[in-house]
C-alpha cells in the first residue's frame, strides 16, 4: 500500500483535533474540548478568527456558503446534530438533527439538501436527505471511519486506527484506492487539488496529494 508523503503541515492550534474545512483559501478547524472553531492561514497556521460554538463534536463541513459542524454530547455517547454557521459572523443559523443512530456520526459532508455521514463503529458511509434523514445511499466502510470529504466527483474518508485515506466512488460505493497516512487522521477536507487532514497524534494539520 502506498504511503502518501506530507507535502506541507502546520501545527494544530489546540490538542483535540476534530473537524476541518477548506473555505476560500483558508482552513477552518474545530476543537470539541474547547467547543471552538478556528480560521487558519494554511501557509503558517496563524489564527485569523475564533468562534465559540455550543457542543462542538467531530466533523466540520462547508457547503459553498456556510459551515456545518457536528454538535452533540460526548464521544459515541449522545445524539448528534449538524449546526449551520455563518463563517463571516460566527452566528448559528440552525441546528438539524441527524437521526436515531446519530450517536455514531463521526464524519459529515453537507451538499445542498443532502448530507453524507460516516458512522463510526458501524462502518457505514451514507448519503441522506438533510432534513428527513432518509437514506439515499448506504455503503460499507472501515469501522473507525472518521472525516469525510467530497473531491471533484470522487469521495474520501479517513480511518483512525489503521491510519488510512480511502477513496470511493460516490455513485457505487466501490473502493477506488487506499493509502497510508502519517499519524491518526480525524478531520478531512479537499482544497480543489489536495487533501488536508488532522493528524491527531502528531498535533498537526497535514496536506497530501493522492494520485488522480
Amino acid at each position: 500500500m502506498e504511503k502518501l508523503r506530507s507535502l506541507h503541515s502546520i501545527p494544530s492550534p489546540t490538542s483535540h483535533l476534530c473537524g476541518l474545512a477548506w473555505v476560500d483559501g483558508c482552513l477552518w478547524y474545530s476543537d470539541g474540548n474547547e467547543s471552538t472553531l478556528y480560521k487558519l492561514d494554511p501557509e503558517n497556521g496563524e489564527t485569523l478568527t475564533v468562534y465559540r460554538i455550543p457542543d462542538v463534536n467531530a466533523s466540520l463541513s462547508y457547503d459553498g456558503g456556510y459551515l456545518w459542524q457536528v454538535t452533540g454530547e460526548g464521544y459515541l455517547t449522545g445524539p448528534k446534530s449538524v449546526t449551520k454557521i455563518d463563517p463571516e459572523s460566527g452566528v448559528v443559523l440552525e441546528v438539524v438533527g441527524l437521526g436515531e443512530d446519530s450517536v455514531y456520526v463521526a464524519g459529515v459532508e453537507v451538499c445542498g439538501d443532502k448530507v453524507w455521514v460516516g458512522l463510526e463503529q458501524r462502518g457505514r458511509l451514507q448519503q441522506r436527505r438533510l432534513y428527513t434523514c432518509e437514506i439515499l445511499r448506504d455503503y460499507e466502510a472501515e469501522p473507525r471511519i472518521a472525516g469525510i470529504t467530497a473531491a471533484d466527483g470522487s469521495f474520501f474518508y479517513c480511518e483512525f486506527d489503521q491510519r488510512l485515506l480511502v477513496e470511493v466512488d460516490p455513485e457505487t460505493g466501490g473502493e477506488l484506492a487506499r493509502y497510508r497516512l502519517d499519524g491518526n487522521p480525524t478531520g478531512l477536507t479537499w482544497d480543489g487539488d489536495c487533501v488536508w487532514y488532522n493528524d491527531y497524534t502528531g498535533k498537526k494539520i497535514r496536506k497530501v496529494k493522492p494520485p488522480r
